[in-house]
């Protein structure tokens, strides 16, 4: 199939650097695309491609050389006599030989391509060959592109940050869903092909894709035929077997085969993996030999790799061919690896290991930090996919339980609880006291069947210890407890005095990470309940904290730096914010809700600083997150207020109302209404910004949402005419704005509310320094203003001019700006006389007639 994007991204390529690197593992179409460059492209080009014997200096000289002249022979004499006539045997003396051919290079008139497909294959040797001396050496005029599986083996890093290197690579060659669609049709599939789905299951590597096709051409284009398993007929195991592995060394085979048996791992998990120290030195290898395999950056700074999805799953499949026991030992390795570091992924390598009783291990120390992460019903889930007799023990069933509370399921919460007890005979005496502690605090009430917190704070020390099977690190019970009162939209009252309850049993203690863990997730709490100051305060000593003991790049610090983002951004800080929220986003990206909600605040900071640029990688970092198709309803309805505040930074306010069209009039989470209740009130929709408005009343929204819904229904009144309604919404925004710093709503409405804040002044207000600094920025940032007569006054004179718009005395303007009373008068004394003005009433008129305000 002709993929027109990848030609034109080449010819760029070789247009703009000397040389033009093409590195993707096997399957990608690498050959495929530089053969229809070479034939497509205006630049005279010759092709070499490399074998194993290629590793003798003399036939690759022979080669190089002999493939230079064929292209050079295209062009027209005298410019190429020199090249033409050059002996392609390598004298004894290689450097000679080097610089005749750099020489005769240097008398090319015009330019010309030399392609150089499988370099992976000339070996090591190839950087001190005639290859890494026109990589480092040759004049512009040779256009070189090298091709192969891995990072060529020349050095590449003076040219990637001197003079430039061009690269194509697997993310580049990769089909898109576009091209996936195209290339189904080609082979007979109709317009209904899903090929989203078929591009989820291979992430576009070509050869994937086509071998998928392949094996439904017999079948037609069934319903339902593509989804994320991949089909039993798949030939790819075997391409891999022959195509990759048996090309590589035998070690290097056998470690892919071991190592691909967890989709993530980092160099410890490798080593266990391979079951010798070298594990980590064949992990990279891997890196290097382009083995389907990308490093990730984790929290704390630590690497993480991880596998192609699709390339891992067939590695699978071959050992368990070839060495069924080896397989189901290195899945129980992978198991007790991730015992308490996920999870999820130590229950599904047990099951896959024969192991369950690892599972159930893991579960019964960690099952609370996954219920945050993932919610009650992946949970039960998990629980449920337990075989006999593990599925029904006690200790599991209890867990369930709690997840059927959870969901309001009471009558099978209880069931679950009486089958709990009948089986406590199976358990030892520790695990049937750790089971009698959890009845005592998470057993689903009589009376209504839902999961309460049971007990007073004294009781803090028995749930640390069930939860965390008395652990008193990070993973404290208390610490857990709290977090799901918070996380999973309880009462905020309670999440509050949990954690910080929390935070005083860590310092009681010493338990440094109870407390630091606590006093992070406070900081969100408090920033959640519009408390923003209280929450940066909090959130700051958390990762000032959490810096002296090296924790402030983990993911448990998440929560704080999302804090402080959501902070700066209601204060209009917003590069600040950006900051603190690609934080966030990098530390809990994987975690619910501190991912989606920091990606969400990303893309409301772009859209209100206008940068395209980044407003594009945050809308990207939106797209991802939808895709994964985790979050529920709720998260559809902040994914699609997010993608009309998008539209609407991009100037097209039609497309952001089409976008909201699905959110009716409210009835959403409240940073989704207010948001949508102002948007609809830009796009002219009032009336049903009015109901959006009113659907909030009532409702729990805190003083920043609170601030800006205010605004929003201030600007809805001045519409209608109402000015008593008008006045009464301004100065409520402002009394709930002041104590907090919230300057957001009333800076993305600037110019809307610029008159009404003056008018509002005159009307009377007990929050004048507040309007009055609101209009002097309204003022400064005014593009207008920017005329001769705004010049003659200097910016804190312009500053003072502002407050005197309002009824402010000298002493009170001096208060706000943090200047004498003096400092005021002479400001004052300055700016009638540049304006020619007796006195205030005065010098306010000449400012509107000369256009200063």
């Amino acid at each position: 199939m002709e993929r027109p994007r990848l030609e034109d991204a080449l010819t760029a390529a070789a247009d703009s650097h000397r040389v033009t690197v093409v590195a993707a593992p096997a399957g990608y179409g690498k050959s495929t695309l530089l053969g229809d460059w070479v034939r497509n492209c205006d630049l005279p080009c010759a092709w070499l491609s490399l074998d194993r014997f290629d590793t003798q200096p003399a036939r690759l000289f022979h080669g190089v050389v002999g493939a230079i002249q064929a292209a050079a022979s295209q062009l027209p004499m005298p410019g190429n006599n020199a090249l033409v006539a050059l002996d392609r045997n390598l004298a004894h003396d290689r450097a000679s030989s080097y610089d005749l051919l750099l020489g005769a290079l240097e008398q090319l008139t015009e330019p010309i391509g030399l392609v150089i497909d499988d370099v992976h294959l000339a070996g090591p040797g190839l950087s001190t060959g005639i290859v890494g001396v026109l990589a480092a050496s040759a004049p512009p005029t040779l256009r070189l592109v090298l091709s192969g599986r891995g990072h060529p083996p020349i050095q590449l890093e003076r040219l990637r940050y001197g003079e430039g290197l061009g690269e194509i690579g697997a993310a580049e060659l990769a089909f898109t869903t576009a091209e996936v669609a195209q290339f189904a049709c080609s082979l007979g599939q109709d317009a209904e092909f899903d090929a989203g789905s078929l591009w989820m299951l291979t992430a576009g590597w070509p050869v994937a894709v086509h071998a998928s096709l392949s094996s439904l051409a017999p079948a037609g284009n069934l319903p339902g035929r593509i989804t994320t398993i991949v089909p039993a007929n798949l030939p790819l195991a075997d391409y891999i077997a022959e195509e990759i592995l048996d090309q590589l060394d035998t070690s290097l085979a056998d470690f892919v085969l071991r190592a691909t048996t967890s989709e993530w791992l980092g160099r410890r998990l490798a080593v266990e993996l391979q079951g010798r120290p070298d594990g980590g030195m064949l992990l990279e290898a891997c890196l290097r030999n382009g083995l389907f395999i990308e490093e990730h950056q984790y929290g704390g700074g630590e690497s993480q790799y991880r596998w192609h999805s699709l390339f891992a799953a067939q590695c699978r499949r071959i050992l368990e061919r070839r060495d069924p026991l080896l397989a189901e030992s290195l899945h129980g390795v992978a198991a007790r690896y991730y015992q308490d570091a996920d999870v999820s992924e130590s229950v599904a390598h047990a099951l896959q290991g024969r192991a369950p009783g690892l599972a159930v291990a893991s579960l019964g120390k960690h099952w609370l930090e996954f219920l945050l992460q993932h919610g009650a019903q992946a949970l039960e889930k998990m629980c449920r996919e337990l075989p006999a007799p593990w599925g029904d023990d006690p200790e599991v069933l209890m867990i369930r339980s709690v997840c059927r509370g959870l969901d309001d399921d009471g009558a099978a919460a209880s069931e679950l609880t009486q089958l709990a007890l009948a089986r406590t005979s199976v358990l030892d005496e520790v695990r049937r006291g750790k089971l009698d502690q959890f009845r005592a605090l998470f057993e689903p009430s009589p009376a209504s069947g839902a999961v309460v917190l049971r007990g007073p704070a004294a009781d803090f020390g028995s749930l640390a210890n069930v939860a965390a099977d008395g652990n008193s690190g990070s993973s404290s019970g208390l610490f857990l407890a709290a977090q799901a009162e918070f996380r999973l939209h309880r009462i905020a009252d309670q999440a509050t005095v949990l954690l910080q309850s929390a935070t005083a049993a860590g310092a009681e203690k010493q338990l440094e990470a109870v407390e630091v863990c606590a006093d992070a997730e406070l900081a969100l709490a408090f920033a959640a309940a519009g408390d923003l100051t209280t929450a940066d305060e909090q959130a700051t000593r958390a990762l000032e904290t959490a810096d002296g003991l090296g924790w402030s790049s983990q993911d448990k610090m998440a929560a704080a730096w999302l804090a402080r983002g959501i902070a700066f951004y209601w204060r209009d800080e917003l590069k600040g914010a950006r900051a603190h929220l690609a934080k966030a986003q990098r530390l809990g990206g994987r975690l619910f809700p501190l991912g989606p909600l920091s990606v969400v605040y990303r893309v409301l900071v772009d859209c209100a600083t206008g940068d395209l640029s980044h407003l594009a990688d945050s809308g990207a970092a939106l797209e991802t997150f939808h895709d994964r198709g985790l979050y529920g309803a709720s998260w559809n309805a902040f994914h699609t207020i997010a993608r009309a505040k998008i539209s609407e930074a991009r100037g097209d306010l039609d497309g952001a109302l089409t976008i909201v069209q699905p959110l009716g009039a409210g009835g959403h989470a409240p940073l989704v209404d207010t948001l949508l209740a102002e948007l609809l009130r830009r796009g002219g929709e009032a009336d049903a910004a009015q109901l959006c408005a009113q659907a909030l009343s009532g409702r729990h929204h805190n003083r920043y949402l609170d601030t800006s819904l205010s605004l929003t229904e201030a600007l809805l009144a001045h519409g209608n005419g109402d000015e008593a309604m008008v006045h009464e919404r301004i100065e409520h925004a402002v009394y709930l704005a002041e104590p907090q710093s919230v300057l957001l709503p009333f800076a993305e409405r600037r110019d809307e509310l610029a008159e009404l804040l003056i008018r509002h002044a005159v009307w009377g207000t007990t929050h004048e320094a507040f309007i009055a600094a609101r209009m002097a920025r309204h003022a400064q940032s005014h593009p207008h203003l920017r005329t001769r007569s705004y010049w003659t006054l200097t910016d804190r004179e312009r500053e003072v001019l502002a407050y005197m718009r309002s009824v402010m005395t000298a002493a009170e303007i001096a208060d706000a700006l943090f200047i004498s009373v003096n400092t005021v008068k002479t400001h004052e004394r300055s700016i009638y006389r540049k304006l020619g003005a007796a006195g205030r009433r005065d010098a306010l008129k000449t400012a509107a007639e000369r256009g200063i305000v």
